[in-house]
């Protein structure tokens, strides 16, 4: 991994002439605890854990969970504190499988007659849950897209229809039971499981082979929720598991029910999966779930669909914030990626190439609905999709297969979604907490947010620049903390830097470069 070293003055630097952006963090007026930040081993994992080489997957490992620093002191990983683990459903060892890509087919612990388990399967998942957790990750949500094919009403793991869940009637104990299984044999091997998730995007029409997928009515998710939390009840050993359930697909889903989605269930607005806080977390509502052991006052969502504009990535977000003050919950940001749009995202320039996932546009992109996600929905955890890829299509990492086929190993590379989300996740560790930052909340120019340490040693202020100018900001901080200032260091991802660190003088005046993330680490006495 190549870095770049660069002096203060000529990129982030005291400034004396330019005017500059007043910037007020007071890390005594506190928000959310941040639980942690993750990225999915789905689709790639399993395949680059079975057939690449060591030197590959150790540098995989070493760039999603590596805490450690360079000899020049910049970041070797992004630290990642959680791992999501796909539990396939079984379509990769089935006889005329047709799921394409091919890499979307995902093996399952089950045998191929359903009768018993072969713990010698998905040996390429363990291989990165054992990578994380040496190198300091421990913590991960196990998810599965789609019902083990033994269970479907179809015996596929994408659904026959658009309206209702790919699973037989007498499934659902047996896909809870599954799962509880799993995560037993896995807690056994040492892994720590907080979280279970059983059901992926209830709104989208898994109805095609182009991935292990199902749409679920409320009913069968309130049903589905039900049989596991009664699964997790059989032993103490799982009383520290909780469920995340639904897994939302878009944020407007959670206080809303979309026109195209009523009509997809028939018109049926009951049984539709919008209005989702409502449906779950309502007592009025038939299918209210808040009161089982393993549900928590917690939801996850995927922010898609939402961010063509800065005004409506945040219109969309503080509504969906609204919905969640409303029943007292914690938000789990839980998956995002840049995904193929005709529409043009906002914030990217005219000449990008749609499907470039290496460059800082797209990472820019992300960096604007982090923000976003922690300062207007207060999200306690954010997680990207794909941590893997060929090609690096949609992923953090770039898989670079020999003849194309992920068989044959290869070498990789980090697209610049990598280190952006390593300004984040690398610094503001689990149990830190956001901390009032008012004078950058411009997603267009520039945007901030600030989070300090457990021990209240650490304050950590992460600035995205997204206009095409250096922004010239003075820090300011209330007279107690600021004379315990010991030291100041930044960390700055770009077109040409990867979390390239500088040490800073204590004037709290900075050069903030264009185009790109900047973190700045104060340290305390």
């Amino acid at each position: 991994m190549r870095k770049f070293l660069f002096t203060i003055a000529g990129l982030i630097s005291c400034v004396a002439l330019m005017a500059q952006q007043k910037v007020f963090i007071n890390p005594d007026i506190r928000y959310q605890t941040i639980e942690f930040f993750g990225a999915a081993d789905a689709w790639s994992g399993n395949f680059v854990g079975k057939y690449w080489g060591e030197v590959p997957k150790r540098e995989i490992a070493d760039y999603l969970f590596s805490q450690e620093m360079d000899a020049a002191g910049n970041p070797v990983g992004i630290g990642l504190s959680i791992w999501r683990v796909n539990l396939g459903a079984g379509t990769l060892e089935q006889s005329g499988a047709d799921i394409m890509p091919y890499r979307r087919r995902a093996e399952s612990y089950l045998t191929v007659d359903g009768k018993s388990y072969d713990w010698s399967k998905c040996a390429g998942n363990e291989y990165f849950m054992q990578a994380a957790k040496e190198r300091g990750c421990n913590q991960f949500i196990l998810f599965s897209n789609s019902p083990l094919v033994q269970l479907t009403l179809n015996g596929k793991g994408y659904a026959p229809s658009a309206d209702k869940a790919n699973l037989r009637e007498e499934g659902y104990d047996a896909y809870a039971e599954y799962l509880v299984d799993v995560t037993e044999h896995l807690m056994d091997k040492g892994f720590n499981i907080p979280y279970i998730s059983p059901i992926n995007e209830p709104q989208v029409n898994w109805d095609g082979p182009r991935q292990e997928g199902s749409p679920w009515r409320n009913s069968e998710i309130c049903r589905m929720t039900k049989a596991l939390d009664k699964a997790l009840g059989r032993s103490q050993k799982m009383d520290n598991v909780r469920m995340f359930i639904a897994e939302t697909s878009l944020l407007k889903a959670l206080y809303e029910n979309p026109a195209y989605l009523v009509k997809q269930f028939n018109n049926d607005v009951t049984e539709t999966p919008g209005r989702q806080l409502y449906n779950f977390f309502d007592e009025k509502s038939p299918y209210y779930i808040g009161n089982l052991k393993h549900l928590e006052k917690e939801f996850t969502a995927h922010p898609y669909h939402n961010h063509y504009s800065s005004e409506e990535l945040r219109e969309v977000h503080r509504n969906a914030a609204a919905e969640i003050e409303k029943y007292g919950l914690d938000y789990h940001s839980s998956e995002w990626c840049l995904l193929p749009s005709a529409k043009r995202y906002g914030g990217i320039t005219e000449d990008w190439q749609s499907g470039n996932h290496a460059d800082i546009q797209a990472a820019l992109m992300m960096a604007r609905l982090i923000h976003s996600d922690f300062v207007d929905v207060n999200a306690v955890s954010w997680c990207y999709w794909k941590a893997m890829e060929l090609r690096g299509d949609h992923a953090l990492v770039a898989l670079h297969a020999k003849d194309g086929d992920i068989h044959k190993g290869g070498y990789v590379t980090a697209n610049k979604m990598l280190w952006v989300l390593g300004n984040y996740s690398r610094f503001v560790r689990p149990d830190y907490k956001r901390i009032a930052l008012d004078g950058a909340d411009d997603l267009d120019a520039l945007a901030a947010t600030a989070f300090i340490s457990p021990d209240g040693r650490e304050i950590v202020a992460v600035f995205v620049n997204s206009s095409f100018e250096n922004k010239s900001v003075n820090i300011t901080l209330p007279k107690s903390w600021k004379k315990r200032i010991a030291s100041v260091k930044s960390y700055r991802t770009d077109a040409r830097h990867d979390l390239s660190y500088a040490a800073l003088p204590n004037t709290l005046s900075y050069d903030i470069a264009q185009r790109g993330v900047t973190t700045i680490v104060i340290d305390l006495k």
